[in-house]
């Protein structure tokens, strides 16, 4: 399948190759007259979703996964470049992925409105629904685009059509307008031209189907506190969905030690999952063969045994928020042993994380620097454990200058076993954007949250994510403690794809105004100390499945055996928001320095 995209993202460049050279070209398609045709709207509209396999920060695809490396559940090596700015509040406008992010949303949506401009002009040449399509998951694509845009930077122009020299400055619109309008762009009469799901032969989980473009937009309603039209929205989406999508079937087998197995996640989050999965509804794809599409992550958050760069991983938070399977949180439940950690915990914390005495790709993972060689089980023979020796041991999973002691084991292909050298980092895994999991999770949360919502409708959508896991039921109870169940289960089964960040913003304290990032990334954050493989720490854990640490209370009562990986800062009024990017503020007349965001 992905071959057969290609092909066709290939013939969608060749199409456009003209549209830069030249207003008029004497041959193919031109920037004055595209699209021309059916062929040619289509090509287009291929490039627009190409595009957003070029939105990739620091190695890594754009929101997904990168951003969750910036919240509570995520952390960085502590020199890596700008990252550990993003959780101190010290980032500015003139920092290097505050103005790539702007750049990527505007490049996607000007391709949109090169070929969405021209568009009425050919309704005659094509079907009308064909036109009805190709206008509809445009204005999708350019909704998805624009509501990340106004998440990052608030107030953003909104622009809905190509720009020349002379009409290029345009003042930042009010969030909600912009809301507002792509809200109403995602017409759902439209909706009905798409086809549930593409011919999934041909197109993959590249076009946005009905489904999808359904979940879309309740995910967006949904953000923005329109939980009546999410709700809606989502029923429709999970009725769409209903035997045509489905979760896929996980292996929930517990391996303690990593002699005994490698859990397997590639059904969902690997390269069998491109082809595979029933879950994914829309991804973004990525093909090694075309200019510009691939990315890094295999290599950014691999150990360095496997000649990654250990660049990112979740935190010892993330880690102690998995619940242990009775379902309740380490702190209550009588299975947790913090002598033995892994045991009698959510499958998912093994299945989506890599934890020292399991394996990764077929290696012994461990961060014990008393342990200088390492199993590798694809050899049957040791190798170094270049993680604490040798060459940057120092930026290892529990180097001094490392991540928290742990790796993300979403995404890690065991066929990537090997293939990452010195010179050849590449990885074009495709990256779901929406898939049911999620959906389901949006329609219990728009449940729970709108006063005329379904709380039993709600409780049978976490409870039907929580039996993929093999996790136990959330019993009845009030909309109180479904919250707390949903906050749970996003946290958990959407962790290191991109959501983290954007809902501890939007979620809100008891008083309903202090953004749960106050609490979640403000303060250290601790990871076990060099040395220790576990950590005794005793954490709080509240209602929101907030983990915090006082540094001094442990399991047994023992010292105090976790260290500051770093601190983090949230300042309310100032880091709900990334700065305006410096170069758009001084180039566009209509905007200027003085309508920077609040606190930059």
């Amino acid at each position: 399948m992905k071959k057969n995209l290609f092909a066709l993202l290939f013939s969608a460049a060749l199409l456009l190759w003209g549209c830069s050279l030249d207003r008029y070209p004497l041959t193919g398609p031109s920037s004055g007259t595209f699209p021309a045709s059916e062929e040619e709207a289509i090509a287009g509209l291929l490039s627009c979703y190409k595009n957003l396999a070029n939105n990739v920060m620091q190695y890594e695809p754009f929101p997904n996964r990168w951003m969750d490396q910036l919240t509570d559940i995520g952390c960085t090596r502590t020199v890596l470049s700008h990252w550990p700015d993003y959780t101190q509040s010290i980032i500015t406008s003139n920092t290097s992925q505050v103005k790539q992010a702007y750049a990527r949303i505007y490049k996607t949506a000007g391709r949109v409105h090169m070929v969405l401009d021209k568009l009425d002009n050919i309704r005659d040449k094509m079907d009308e629904d064909t036109f009805n399509q190709i206008k509809i998951e445009l204005l999708c694509i350019r909704a998805y685009v624009y509501d990340q845009g106004v998440q990052l930077y608030g107030d953003i122009p909104f622009i809905d059509h190509s720009l020349s020299l002379e009409d290029y400055a345009y003042a930042r619109t009010p969030k909600a307008q912009v809301i507002n309008r792509i809200i109403s762009d995602m017409d759902e009469d439209l909706f009905e031209s798409l086809p549930v799901r593409w011919p999934k032969g041909e197109w993959g989980t590249c076009r946005l189907g009905r489904a999808a473009a359904y979940a879309l937009k309740a995910r967006i309603c949904l953000e923005w506190g329109r939980y009546e039209d999410a709700a809606r929205c989502s029923a429709r989406a999970l009725a769409l969905a209903d035997g045509v999508y489905d979760l896929t079937p996980l292996d929930l087998t517990y391996y303690p030690t990593h002699a005994e197995g490698e859990p397997d996640q590639t059904p969902l989050f690997g390269f069998d999952a491109e082809t595979d999965s029933e879950e994914w509804l829309w991804a973004v794809q990525f093909n090694r063969l075309a200019a510009s599409n691939t990315h890094t992550g295999i290599y950014t958050f691999t150990s360095r045994v496997h000649n990654g760069a250990a660049g990112a991983g979740p935190s010892m938070a993330m880690m102690d928020t998995f619940q242990c399977t009775d379902g309740k949180s380490i702190v209550d439940s009588p299975l947790y042993d913090w002598t033995h950690p892994w045991a009698n915990r959510d499958p998912r914390l093994d299945l989506w994380t890599v934890r020292p005495g399991s394996r990764l790709m077929g290696i012994q993972f461990t961060t014990d620097p008393a342990v200088k060689t390492v199993m590798d089980y694809t050899k049957g023979e040791f190798v170094n454990n270049v993680d604490v020796v040798g060459n940057k041991s120092e930026y290892g999973p529990n180097g001094i200058q490392g991540i928290c002691g742990f790796l993300w084991r979403k995404y890690s292909d065991p066929a990537y076993y090997g293939t990452i050298t010195g010179t050849s980092y590449e990885d074009d895994l495709d990256v779901p954007i929406i898939r049911l999991a999620e959906v389901l999770l949006v329609d219990a949360e728009a449940n729970i949250e709108w006063t005329g919502g379904d709380l039993e409708r709600a409780r049978a959508q976490i409870n039907r994510v929580r039996k993929r896991a093999g996790m136990p039921e959330v019993p009845a109870g009030s909309r109180e403690d479904l919250r707390s169940a949903l906050r749970y289960e996003r946290k958990v089964e959407l962790c290191a794809e991109g959501f983290r960040w954007f809902d501890i913003r939007r979620w809100k304290e008891d008083d309903g105004v202090t953004p749960l990032a106050v609490k979640a990334i403000n303060g250290p954050q601790y990871a076990p100390d060099f040395g220790h493989v576990t950590c005794n720490a005793k954490p709080t854990i509240d209602k929101n499945w907030t983990v915090t640490y006082d540094g001094q209370t442990t399991f047994g009562g023992g010292a105090f055996n976790g260290r500051v990986h770093t601190n983090k800062k949230f300042s309310v009024g100032k880091d709900e928001l990334w700065p305006f990017p410096y170069d758009e503020m001084t180039t566009n007349p209509l905007i200027g320095l003085e309508n920077n965001n609040p606190g930059y």
